[in-house]
């Protein structure tokens, strides 16, 4: 995504690229962005994954013969493309379901694959390249175990096995974490809550509503950067979803962020969402804004990374970011002495979290990279 700062046009283009996800939009206007926008803008839809929702608000409202043919290819392709995506990704997950209900393993699928049961009319239409699934930390071997028994190879690195390893097996790949960032981020473990808070929509096991939108402003602030290129357009279409359909529990989300020290991290979050929301929802981001901000000065240092796009600067340059931006996410001088105190830690032991999740005599290398 290129940076925020380059024009306000840009802003502007991404909000266009987002106006199938704004439930008052009429298909009249969808079409008319679309041919006003020209390839180069179907292209942006398209690469952004929102090809498909574009497509089905087209679709339902008759409108698709408005457009020329090119353009009714391309959102098809991109509709069926997501749907080959979407079917061996839910008979992965309802075989995950057997097996770990076989073995009384407690999980939840967070992210958007659980997102789009939710709130998209047909999941489908929100494409996702992997399943996120949380299990507790002590569950994580026994996880292991009944994935790779099943079929699935194992890829574990050593900046992640502290909290997530990723299982492949054909065209599906599942994240599996027990945290749901790096230990040392939350004040406590969040996963045992969230477990004990799941819900199930759709024959999927996920967040509750208050965890999901936790969620929502805080994970990818620490592992997307907030507005650099690995953030794209998905992320901001679940979440205008989310709001506009009555999902929001603001005020039990809030005490989350009080307690796991986090609310400088969803501040930052919903700073980047405000500038895409259309105007109707822009006075619950404004009004949650003003609950969570952090002091003056901090607000000031926070919005200019954010409104500048400076993470994408320094993609080349990782530590910059964590030590100049991820770090003054934590919300206390305390939170962020300890998120350095647990860096430090699982860099000492990522041989033990290895063994961890893959038996006591695993080595580097052995089932994956």
């Amino acid at each position: 995504m290129p940076p925020l700062h380059t024009s306000q046009t840009q802003i502007h283009k991404y909000r266009l690229a987002l106006l199938p996800a704004v439930l008052t939009v009429s298909v009249a206007e969808l079409s008319t962005a679309l041919l006003q926008g020209g390839v180069d803008f179907l292209e942006f839809v398209i690469r952004h994954d929102l090809g498909p929702l574009w497509h089905h608000r087209l679709q339902a409202g008759n409108a698709l013969g408005t457009l020329p043919a090119g353009y009714v290819d391309a959102l098809h392709r991109a509709r069926m493309a997501a749907v080959a995506g979407y079917l061996p990704q839910r008979a992965a997950l309802d075989q995950l379901d057997k097996l770990f209900a076989g073995k009384g393993i407690p999980y939840v699928v967070i992210k958007g694959v659980y997102v789009r049961e939710c709130v998209y009319p047909d999941p489908t239409l929100r494409p996702a390249t992997d399943i996120d699934v949380l299990v507790l930390a002590q569950d994580r071997l026994a996880a292991a175990k009944l994935l790779i028994d099943s079929g699935y190879a194992v890829h574990v690195t050593p900046d992640n096995v502290s909290h997530e390893a990723t299982f492949k097996r054909g065209l599906v790949d599942i994240d599996l974490h027990w945290h749901i960032l790096r230990p040392g981020h939350t004040r406590t473990d969040t996963t045992t809550g969230f477990i004990a808070r799941r819900q199930q929509t759709h024959g999927v096991w996920g967040l509750s509503d208050s965890d999901t939108l936790f969620m929502m402003l805080t994970h990818p602030a620490f592992s997307k950067y907030v507005c650099s290129p690995n953030m794209g357009l998905g992320r901001v279409a679940d979440f205008l979803l989310w709001l506009q359909q009555g999902k929001a529990e603001w005020s039990t989300a809030l005490q989350l962020l009080q307690t796991e020290g986090l609310k400088t991290a969803a501040w930052t979050m919903l700073t980047w969402l405000r500038l895409l929301a259309p105007p109707g929802l822009t006075g619950m981001l404004d009004e949650w804004l003003g609950i969570i901000q952090p002091s003056r000065l901090r607000r000031a240092y926070m919005r200019a990374w954010v409104t500048h796009d400076l993470p994408t600067r320094f993609l080349q340059r990782p530590h910059w970011i964590q030590l100049g931006f991820i770090l003054w996410m934590h919300d206390r001088p305390g939170d962020v002495l300890r998120a350095l105190h647990q860096l430090g830690q699982a860099r000492l032991n990522r041989l033990r979290d290895a063994r961890l999740l893959l038996g006591s005599d695993y080595q580097w290398g052995q089932l994956g990279p």
